[in-house]
């Protein structure tokens, strides 16, 4: 608005001077009063504006007077003498508490503040030199015998002849700030003597496995005088490329996990001298909860063993400590089988008993090779092998279905009820078996199965194997088997195969004695539930959900976006989908209709709509999308289940 009334006078002033020109020949009186009146608006429109130009400069002074005036550090400005010409409310306040200022006749301050002649000769070297000061510290009295903590910066001011006139500076209280520093000083030095008077090596590592801290014992496995030499450094510096990524994998691990770890490690001192040392690894938090540091402890372990005498007692008091847990867990167990359980959870306790009865004599052997007790479990007996495989698929059930994984075992009729051969032996093979096949085979349905090759009357070659069809490109060699597996096929004097062509086969070959007779029909062992895809972006309606489904009998895998769904669907096929309509990333709509769109020549899975928007969608238009059922939000766990016994059972 002031911008328009100002080019409004100008205006006015340049139209009388335009006609002052004109008519100066033919009016002359007119054209000077045309001449005046121009002069006269241009004069006053010039004085509207100094006046405002003033009033701006003047609100700006204030403005920044104001700033400066309620600035939480001391501001001041001096001449090259120090002299004192402006200062802040800050600074007034700071220098009352000040019991000695350098001060001139007239009692004016002299900057700058710090007392002593040298250290003010070495400020106005510094300023006058370089142009500024930044950070430059003093103590300066104040009451009581008392020092205050000060740090000032400084800045040259020059005049428009580029002459040192003067200098501003800042003034700051560090006080509390070096009380801070020398609690933490001091509690760094109650670390150190803590660390160093432990017998232990004792270190602090960050998440990436460098040292932040380490004792005096720690610096002496490493052959260094200071411990602070060792700051800095990383596992590698002192250990070998393998035992340095087994650390930070451990390390990584206590970090995923927030528990703590514990191992032997073989290492040698700067001397070459082996060590034996029991290596702890615990979590360290920050105030926020988040991960922040390792502490670690190393602790150098001595034989107990003084003789060889010794050993025989040292072995049977291991087998004693490792043998007592079982028996109370056992007898735990009967006792819970025992119970009066809910039908869900009877399986599971009668799983649990066989799996540590198992376990149990599976350790037995063990240490009965290890300490060279005499086996209690001698011979060949007969036994049916198909119930021994199922027995060892049935521990396997909770594990396979946590990978999403299911393992049919296929008993032939030709396969004799009785084989000759040790039970336990065989069962320890089983085991090595199914767990090389399951961490080695990708897919998701895998069989397990008996073949019988004959020799002679009563005497055959079994072949226990599990397979995978394949879907893709695989490497593999007999070096991923593992060693176990291997020892435990070679105690039966058997022989571990694997085939790569159409489909992926691992098992082992073991020649043996049997009766004459095979099973009525073929047994099936199956683990394989019915698989539910729940998608559903309510994580809290997801719980519940899934929970319910799963006490029902049926496995399920969760998605919360469309996208996630179309993954599941691509990673394995499933038996039902339940859908929910409102999803972020994609709704259920768009990816009801990239799944009907994929399944083009294939079996379609049936889709069931969870949503609130039921009443709107009729029949026709189901079929159209491609929806099965559709059930309206809140829904009824009734009809519901109806709804999925209706596909599934």
């Amino acid at each position: 608005m002031q911008r328009i009334f100002y080019s409004t006078l100008f205006a006015i002033s340049l139209l009388g001077a335009f006609l002052a020109g004109i008519l100066h020949a033919a009016y002359p009186v007119v054209a000077l009063i045309c001449a005046i009146g121009a002069i006269s608006v241009l004069i006053f429109g010039i004085t509207l504006v100094g006046r405002a130009w003033g009033h701006r400069n003047k609100v700006n002074e204030d403005f920044y007077s104001e700033i400066m005036r309620n600035a939480d550090v001391g501001l001041y400005r001096a001449d090259l003498n120090g002299k004192c010409l402006y200062t802040n409310d800050c600074f007034e306040s700071l220098s009352k508490c000040f019991s000695k200022l350098n001060k001139n006749k007239e009692q004016g301050i002299i900057f700058p503040l710090c007392e002593g002649s040298e250290k003010r000769k070495a400020f106005m070297d510094q300023l006058l030199s370089g142009g500024e000061v930044q950070g430059f510290e003093s103590c300066v009295s104040v009451a009581n015998e008392k020092f205050i903590h000060i740090t000032e910066d400084a800045k040259l001011l020059f005049d428009l002849n580029g002459t040192p006139s003067g200098f501003v500076g800042v003034v700051k209280n560090i006080s509390d700030i070096k009380r801070i520093e020398k609690e933490l000083a001091l509690e760094k030095s109650y670390l150190t003597a803590v660390m160093d008077n432990s017998p232990e090596s004792v270190f602090i590592e960050d998440l990436e496995g460098k040292f932040l801290k380490v004792n005096r014992v720690f610096a002496d496995h490493a052959g260094v005088d200071n411990p602070e030499l060792c700051v800095g450094s990383n596992v590698y510096n002192y250990l070998s490329p393998q035992l340095s990524t087994a650390l930070l994998d451990d390390i990584s691990n206590v970090v995923l996990t927030g528990e703590d770890s514990s191992f032997m490690l073989s290492a040698d001192d700067s001397q070459g001298n082996g060590l034996n040392l029991d290596v702890q690894h615990s979590l360290f938090r920050n105030s926020e909860g988040e991960p922040a540091a390792i502490i670690g402890y190393a602790r150098k372990v001595e034989s107990k063993v003084e003789s060889v005498s010794d050993i025989p007692f040292c072995l049977s008091n291991l087998c004693h400590e490792l043998r007592t847990p079982f028996v109370g867990i056992i007898g735990s167990l009967k006792a819970l089988n025992d119970e009066d359980l809910p039908q869900s959870a009877k399986p599971y306790a009668f799983k649990a008993l066989k799996s540590a009865e198992r376990f149990k004599d599976a350790l037995n052997g063990f240490l009965h090779d290890f300490s060279g007790e005499k086996s209690v479990v001698t011979g060949n007996s007969l036994f049916n092998p198909a119930t021994a495989f199922s027995k060892i698929l049935d521990i396997y059930i909770p594990a396979v279905e946590l990978e999403g994984k299911s393992i049919e075992l296929i008993i032939t009729k030709n396969i004799p009820e009785k084989i000759l051969g040790n039970s336990q032996e065989l069962s320890q093979a089983l085991f090595g078996l199914i767990g090389n096949g399951l961490s080695l085979m990708k897919g998701t349905k895998l069989v397990a199965g008996i073949d019988m090759q004959s020799l002679a009357v009563n005497k055959a070659i079994f072949s226990f194997f599990v397979t995978d069809s394949l879907s893709g490109s695989i490497e593999f060699s007999d070096n991923q088997l593992s060693n176990g597996f291997k020892d435990a096929v070679n105690k039966i004097e058997g022989e571990v195969y694997s085939q790569l062509d159409n489909n992926f086969t691992i098992g082992f070959k073991v020649e043996t004695g049997f009766i004459v007779g095979s099973a009525d029909e073929v047994e099936s062992f199956a683990s394989i539930k019915k698989s539910i895809l729940l998608a559903e972006d309510d994580i809290s309606s997801q719980f519940m959900m899934r929970k319910k489904l799963e006490k029902w009998g049926y496995t399920v895998r969760t998605a919360s976006t469309g996208i996630e769904v179309l993954t599941c669907l691509k990673d394995r096929a499933y038996d039902l989908v339940l859908m929910d309509i409102q999803m972020p990333e994609m709704d259920g709509f768009e990816a009801i209709k990239t799944i009907r769109d994929n399944e083009s020549g294939k079996e379609r899975v049936p889709i069931v709509v969870l949503s609130g928007y039921g009443a709107d969608i009729n029949t026709e238009q189901m079929a159209l999308l491609g929806i099965n059922e559709f059930i309206t939000k809140p829904i009824r766990m009734e009809v519901l289940k109806d709804m999925i016994s209706k596909y599934l059972n």
